[in-house]
């Protein structure tokens, strides 16, 4: 029986895993992330987030028919400590997607690159076990785990969003992770087929893109990298760039990206110029004001789940986007989702099982 089995980010959703709020905590201050505040998510945010997950549970499953995996509940206030750092408490498993990369037959635990992010794959390692014994083509791959030393970081990394510093290092492509070791997030790849579109960020750096390549390399998939230089906090592609409409032998695909912060040209026009994509702008979310307590971009708004290439869940306030969507052909599940944003992710933020088309 093949269980994993995904290849793009619309083919039809068959199973995908669903993150938990508990024991949800803001890191403390790590190389190149300082956070407004830290230490465990108050009940009150856990338990409204919990609400609309369990509601995201209930319409894939009731409503799209697709199979819900949950991590076990693992105590993330808990502190770490390694030979090459120690934290008072970790962060939390609401975003699988951030840890998990799904490519194929293959699931890869990715490197991470926050100190608090450091074991939170333990979380899904029943299901990964799982899928391990009941699907024989199944293949599961750690990433190699970086050290997390003060080597691996560019410590003078400028921390105001706002400084002349900060507008300096991200469009000369550089971040708080230098390239001492290969380092990722899952969450920063696009998979569209056998193209893989990576974004160097906050969170993944050269060396971890190439990792990526040699790996995938022998079974014929190509690693595109992009950069968005407008962005001053660039942390996962799948808030700068996203597909709506897969290509057919009829027209080209549509993949959106926020018109604020574009992609650089030049990489644009290497990856997509001739190609079977078209991008154009995203539509401004319905606020750009986030959520209280939310650190994460407004552009969350275009982080939707595509459950076929012609259904989408959408946040319920999103309305530019499901306009849009609506006027290319797909139907929008609507779900209230807004109080999960504080927990760093939109529906999107979910690895998944699918059926090619």
């Amino acid at each position: 029986m093949n269980i994993v089995n995904s290849y793009n980010e619309w083919d039809p959703l068959e199973e995908i895993i669903l993150g938990v709020p508990d024991f949800w905590c803001r890191p403390q201050k790590e190389p190149g992330y300082l956070p407004p505040f830290s230490g465990k998510e108050s009940d009150e945010h856990i338990q409204k987030a919990a609400l609309q997950i369990d509601n995201l549970e209930r319409v894939l499953r009731f409503q799209c028919n697709v199979t819900v995996r949950r991590p076990d509940k693992i105590d993330f206030t808990q502190p770490v400590r390694t030979p090459f750092f120690s934290i008072e408490h970790q962060h939390g498993a609401s975003c699988p997607r951030d840890t998990l990369l799904v490519i194929g037959n293959e699931i890869i635990e990715s490197t991470m690159s926050s100190r608090a992010r450091y074991f939170e794959s333990m979380a899904y390692r029943t299901i990964l076990n799982d899928y391990f014994e009941k699907d024989k083509d199944m293949l599961w791959t750690m990433a190699p785990k970086p050290t997390m030393s003060e080597n691996m970081y560019n410590l003078d990394f400028p921390l105001d969003m706002n400084s002349a510093e900060r507008k300096d290092w991200i469009p000369n492509y550089k971040y708080p992770i230098n390239e001492a070791e290969p380092c990722f997030d899952a969450a920063e790849v696009l998979r569209l087929g056998k193209d893989l579109i990576v974004q160097q960020s906050m969170t993944a750096n050269r060396k971890g893109i190439d990792w990526l390549r040699r790996h995938v390399k022998s079974r014929g998939y190509r690693v595109h990298e992009v950069h968005f230089p407008e962005d001053l906090d660039p942390i996962h592609i799948d808030a700068s760039l996203v597909p709506l409409v897969p290509p057919t032998n009829e027209r080209k695909g549509i993949l959106i990206t926020p018109p604020d912060r574009p992609m650089r040209k030049d990489d644009k026009d290497k990856i997509f110029k001739g190609s079977s994509w078209e991008i154009i702008d995203a539509p401004f979310p319905n606020s750009m004001i986030v959520p209280e307590c939310c650190e994460s971009t407004a552009w969350l708004s275009i982080n939707m789940l595509m459950v076929g290439p012609d259904k989408a869940i959408v946040e319920e306030t999103e309305l530019p986007l499901i306009n849009l969507l609506e006027s290319l052909g797909i139907k929008c599940i609507r779900v209230p989702y807004r109080d999960s944003y504080i927990f760093f992710g939109g529906s999107h933020s979910l690895p998944d099982f699918r059926c090619p088309t």
